[in-house]
């Protein structure tokens, strides 16, 4: 297939979720290095919007409107020539082709409604990208940057990063400084929850680890919204440990900020693995049930990744569950905290 012309005005949308947001950067930053005059715009949920407002790569982040029907007039505003579409949804794609923009980018299996549901037809696409298998070895991040290859180009790198202002720095600084917090001994995030359903684990599971961590020297803070405060305080009675309940305390850029100061992250396959493997965190144990750790897991030269698989027939109320946190975050804290690994 002859590859598509340089682009004038571009639109790139990512999918709606935290996560999916931070595995698109890449592709944006290559799209920049590659199109430096292009105007290059993102369209972005409301959620996730906060995490690319300071991104260098971008013109114009526009905000998704709540209803459906202010979208086209939205992408037709923006005048755009070419949309590299991330979702996998006919209905984005239907979007753009009637907000006139000529050239459509996009995975070839989208969503459709009921009974239909996904099918590999890649409906008003002018190039049309293989969505990875559920087996796939490919990191999701990387499977974004192939739709380079529809204007004959290719990654010049690959990592994840986001940014950060003094301000978020300073308001981390102080909540850690406000809950004593010493600089002196490693610190240990604890995220449990996650909006995906079957991505959640029962926090009792999360018990053992958090006295591991705690007898061999880290400090513990959880993290998430207003509404896991209760879920974490469970978790301080169920294990017994004093715990820094940091639930609803940070946006989204002060958790990065947060994150940045890190050495270990235990958290379900959600966005916290994505802020971390940005961040650098050192250590990152991620536990899959449902998804693929090689499509999903941090992304990151920086991080060394531990892995918690639990097998999806699995009951949530095993104690299995428990066991294989407790092994993983064993297995993480063997390493040298101190020592940031520096990978190939």
């Amino acid at each position: 297939m002859t590859p598509l012309p340089p682009p004038k005005r571009l639109l790139v949308i990512p999918l709606r979720y935290i996560g999916d947001t931070i595995l698109t950067v890449p592709l944006i930053r290559n799209l920049r290095h590659h199109f430096s005059d292009t105007r290059l715009d993102v369209l972005v949920s409301k959620t996730a919007a906060p995490l690319l407002a300071d991104c260098p790569y971008i013109d114009t982040l526009l905000v998704e409107p709540a209803k459906a029907k202010e979208r086209i007039p939205l992408i037709r505003s923006g005048q755009y020539d070419t949309a590299i579409i991330l979702r996998k949804s006919f209905t984005i794609a239907w979007s753009c082709q009637q907000a006139g923009i000529k050239n459509r980018i996009g995975y070839d299996k989208q969503r459709f409604m009921k009974p239909i549901s996904f099918k590999r037809w890649g409906l008003l696409l002018d190039y049309k990208t293989p969505y990875p298998s559920r087996k796939t070895h490919v990191h999701q991040a990387i499977s974004h940057l192939s739709h380079l290859h529809a204007f004959g180009l290719s990654a010049v790198n690959d990592y994840l990063e986001l940014w950060t202002s003094d301000k978020e720095e300073r308001t981390i600084q102080t909540l850690l400084d406000t809950q004593a917090i010493s600089p002196e001994k490693p610190l240990a995030i604890i995220h449990s929850v996650s909006a995906s359903s079957g991505k959640s684990v029962p926090i009792r599971h999360f018990a053992s680890a958090v006295q591991h961590l705690n007898q061999t020297g880290y400090e513990i803070i959880c993290t998430g919204l207003s509404n896991d405060i209760s879920t974490y305080e469970k978790l301080a009675e169920a294990s017994q440990i004093p715990i820094h309940n940091f639930a609803g305390k940070t946006t989204l850029k002060e958790t990065f900020a947060l994150y940045k100061r890190a050495h270990f992250i235990l958290s379900v396959d959600s966005s916290p693995i994505h802020i971390a493997a940005a961040a650098g965190v050192p250590k990152i144990a991620g536990i899959y049930m449902t998804t693929n750790e090689k499509q999903w897991g941090p992304h990151s030269s920086k991080s060394l990744f531990f892995p918690a698989i639990i097998p999806p027939e699995t009951p949530l109320d095993s104690p299995k569950i428990g066991q294989i946190l407790q092994s993983t975050t064993m297995e993480a804290t063997a390493v040298d905290w101190k020592n940031k690994p520096v990978l190939g």
